[in-house]
């Protein structure tokens, strides 16, 4: 054995310790900003109420041109240090700067609830993202990836509703929002044209976020994040995209925890679907099947102004099962055993259409017989007197523009969230967690109850930014937002929402489906078994919408 003495020992010690500090020491800028190296080069970042936000930082290459339909490369490498201070320009989306001016809102109609569309000019370069975090050089936090809204055609991860620093500072994670390519960009169908050159090209919207997540895997723990706690969460589009992502094999192994708000997604476009949409899209750019590269070569005009009459009767460019990237269908006819071992949380709102029908003020005064004509475009042929019917035995009180919300909403995003959580509980692999979200906005006296995203600024804990959906912040309202903004983090760190102010939230089961229910009365959050019961039965027996050859409804 070889003499060793005390001072052998100390060296030995300070050795090993140096080793295992695996986080670098925190560089700063000018004015003490901060300065992380990423692994294509050092970004500086600014500090925001004691919070580290890098904004608009690279992940992928440019898309434009040659990258058009092509799975993304990483960001090119840099030299010397790069300011990320601003978000990066959205993708390619909405109308074509060649189209006319729409002409101004009508000022008697009521502001939209949602105001949080893109800024900026729009560019192909878009795949970058941002963080926010509350230290660069100590602690392993857990990671919350957004995965914006705005179905498969239009968002970005730049929305004031999205701020990361309130939740950082007071929940002490790290948060990361993304770009990515949206609609004709990022999920045009073209299956084997071009002899399968491009097979995968409906999905590069997606091979964008799992490119993303890459970044996070290899970078983040330079932000102060765990690479091995990594949530995946988004709402409407965004949660649309984090459930297909369960069925994703290139995604497998980048995330560890799941959070689906309003957004269900069952099951993808069939490939005879997405082709009939392709060929629209073809005969409107004049690219026929076999010179499908002249597609690469089209200006940002010529192809978002093809958009609107593609999807018109074929619903939104969206990912297609049996693309390499989907084998099959993300949650049908059960869930995905690749994912089988990552735990959810599964919810929507009360009157998730209202967001969409309450602006029309013909919607507030609105005749039976047109509310029976709008039911029946909701629920199979001679149902809508029966349902009707219900919605009104179980709500005595409720007007036909609720009638309305409500119908539309169980037949949606309601079923389909209590059919994605049943089938995940039913795997019996990993747990899942169910919600309600409750919280009436008082906006316009109320009449919009519960709107489709109003979830989100409890959730990001930003409801100074969101006032246009929730309304001024009140005590009560900031009360619900430290509980769910709680919770989300919670099950980020360990997988399992319960812990903190949340009360107790039971797994959801499909027998007696227990469901937290998000609300600011005075008796608070609270669990109910099977919510909605009558209704969620009634729509189960027409069916989720999913099973249509084309998919109805917002989303």
């Amino acid at each position: 054995m070889p003499n060793i003495n005390r001072r052998t020992l100390m060296l030995t010690g300070l050795a090993g310790g140096l080793a295992a500090c695996a986080t670098p020491l925190a560089e700063t800028g000018p004015g003490g900003q901060p300065i992380v190296t990423t692994n294509a080069g050092k970004v500086q970042g600014l500090t925001e109420n004691g919070v580290k936000v890098f904004k608009g930082i690279p992940y992928g290459a440019s898309t434009a041109g040659p990258g058009r339909f092509r799975a993304p490369l990483p960001a090119i490498p840099w030299t010397g240090v790069r300011e990320t201070i601003a978000y990066g320009p959205p993708t390619p989306q909405g109308r074509p700067s060649t189209a006319p001016p729409l002409p101004p809102r009508d000022p008697k109609l009521p502001p939209p609830l949602i105001n949080n569309n893109p800024t900026g000019a729009q560019s192909e370069d878009c795949l970058v993202l941002n963080v926010w975090t509350p230290a660069t050089d100590t602690g392993k936090r857990p990671v919350l990836v957004w995965l914006h809204g705005g179905g498969f055609s239009t968002g970005s991860g730049s929305s004031a509703w999205y701020d990361g620093v309130r939740m950082a500072q007071k929940q002490d994670v790290v948060i990361v929002t993304i770009n990515h390519r949206l609609n004709v960009f990022g999920y045009l169908y073209l299956g084997d044209l071009g002899g399968g050159e491009w097979k995968d090209a409906a999905s590069v919207g997606m091979l964008d976020c799992v490119l993303a997540l890459k970044w996070v895997k290899d970078n983040i723990a330079g932000f102060g994040g765990d690479p091995s706690r990594v949530l995946i969460y988004g709402e409407s589009g965004g949660a649309r995209k984090t459930s297909s992502m369960m069925a994703m094999p290139p995604a497998q192994g980048l995330f560890h925890r799941c959070v689906v708000q309003s957004g269900s997604q069952l099951r993808l476009d069939t490939p005879e679907t997405a082709m009939k949409r392709t060929e629209l899209f073809l005969k409107a750019v004049n690219v026929g099947k076999n010179d499908i590269q002249k597609l690469q070569t089209l200006s940002l005009d010529q192809m978002l102004a093809a958009v609107p009459g593609a999807v018109r009767d074929t619903g939104q460019f969206r990912p297609v099962v049996g693309s390499p990237s989907f084998p099959s269908h993300p949650f049908d006819p059960g869930a995905p055993a690749i994912s089988a071992k990552i735990p959810m949380i599964v919810g929507s709102n009360r009157t998730e259409a209202s967001v969409f029908m309450g602006g029309d003020p013909a919607i507030v005064n609105l005749a039976e017989d047109d509310l029976v004509k709008r039911v029946s475009q909701l629920v199979p042929a001679g149902e809508s007197a029966e349902t009707i019917a219900m919605y009104r035995r179980l709500y005595p009180q409720a007007k036909r523009d609720e009638i309305l919300y409500m119908t539309s909403t169980d037949r949606g995003y309601f079923l389909d969230s209590t059919i994605l959580a049943g089938r995940k509980a039913d795997q019996n692999a990993a747990p899942v967690w169910a919600y309600q979200f409750y919280r009436s906005t008082p906006l316009e006296g109320g009449r919009y109850h519960t709107p489709h995203a109003s979830e989100i600024p409890f959730v990001f804990d930003t409801l100074s930014k969101a006032t246009s959906i929730g309304g001024e912040p009140t005590a009560n309202a900031q009360n619900l937002a430290d509980r769910m903004s709680g919770a989300w983090a919670n099950f980020a760190a360990n997988g399992d929402p319960n812990g903190g102010k949340t009360p107790t939230w039971p797994k959801y089961n499909s027998s007696t489906r227990p469901t937290m229910m998000w609300d600011e009365t005075p008796a608070g959050p609270r669990v109910e078994n099977d919510p909605r019961s009558e209704q969620r039965k009634r729509m189960l027996g027409y069916g989720s919408q999913q099973y249509a050859a084309v998919e109805t409804g917002p989303g």
